[in-house]
């Protein structure tokens, strides 16, 4: 009678261990071993710098607490998968729609500086030009004067006579100079006119795509990049290191049993604002991670890890 009970009392405590187990073991299960599993060829990443960004993402976390909580092991039971789907497959049309943006950016402030430089050059010939007409049409008043002042006389000596001969060729050869450079000015003007047409068409092209980016992508999107699925990560796109280093982080936040957090600019914030730089902890992050994990490892997870490592070990 006491060997019945003593097994059934055993068997209640192994399903209590069971359960306890189960129940707490996705909170915390520091150190996570990982290893990374699927690796679509569509992602053009490769297995070591898809291992960098792990890393990457791993002390966004552990250089923040000051504790090792997820471990390389290329046996372990939990993958991080890149899975492409059609959010990847967005994600590229994006990246290619913005760098066709870019370029077209880049020629608009191509013809803006050729008109900048052209209108420069207008303005100093125009200076030039006006200088050099007033000369002459002083220098062609005096010319005037003295002719009319010689023809009332009956007609000029002949040395004034030659002497106005020869300012007389010289006006002859200012003013073709004059009109040679009216002729430019009014070339460059035109050239002015139509580069600032062709401009003001470009801005207006590249006004109107960059309001169908941003009424196709210009949103706040929630962490739909990836996913945390009790015993695997998965993600699904993203257009940047950065970016791809802020969604493994932001799911091994969810492996270690943190839900999202207020704070937009939090990791764990169920909404991904655009960044180019890595990830770092809020205050709402650390403290989230605090209340799962505590500040050191506990005798409860002391036996999770010790369960889990001998489980491996099988």
């Amino acid at each position: 009678m006491r060997v019945q009970f003593f097994i059934a009392l055993l068997i209640v405590f192994f399903g209590v261990g069971v359960y306890w187990y189960q129940s707490a073991a996705a909170v915390c299960p520091v150190p996570l071993s990982y290893r990374l599993g699927t690796l679509d060829p569509s992602f053009e990443l490769s297995e070591e710098a898809a291992l960098t960004q792990i890393a990457a993402a791993e002390a966004v976390w552990e250089e923040a607490v000051g504790r090792d909580l997820f471990q390389y092991d290329p046996s372990a039971a939990f993958p991080v998968n890149f899975v492409f789907d059609e959010r990847q497959a967005a994600a590229d049309s994006e990246a290619a729609q913005r760098a066709a943006l870019d370029a077209q950016r880049e020629k608009n402030d191509e013809v803006l500086a050729t008109v900048a430089q052209l209108q420069s050059e207008y303005e100093s010939l125009k200076k030039n030009y006006e200088n050099r007409a007033a000369e002459y049409e002083s220098r062609l008043a005096r010319y005037n004067a003295e002719v009319t002042k010689y023809n009332d006389r009956g007609g000029a000596p002949p040395e004034v006579f030659e002497t106005l001969e020869e300012e007389r060729v010289a006006l002859s050869k200012s003013a073709d100079q004059l009109s040679t450079t009216a002729t430019e000015l009014n070339s460059l003007a035109n050239r002015i006119n139509e580069l600032s047409e062709r401009g003001n068409q470009l801005v207006s092209s590249y006004n109107q795509g960059v309001a169908r980016y941003n009424q196709q992508f210009g949103f706040e999107r929630e962490f739909t990049q990836g996913d945390y699925q009790l015993d695997e990560i998965n993600i699904y796109k993203f257009s940047s290191e950065a970016e791809l280093v802020t969604v493994l982080a932001h799911e091994f936040g969810h492996a270690l049993g943190i839900d999202h957090v207020e704070g937009e600019s939090s990791l764990m914030y169920y909404l991904l604002e655009e960044n180019s730089s890595t990830p770092t902890l809020s205050a709402d992050d650390l403290a989230a991670y605090y209340t799962v994990c505590g500040y050191e490892e506990s005798f409860g997870q002391s036996v999770r890890r010790v369960i889990r490592e001998k489980l491996a070990a099988f």
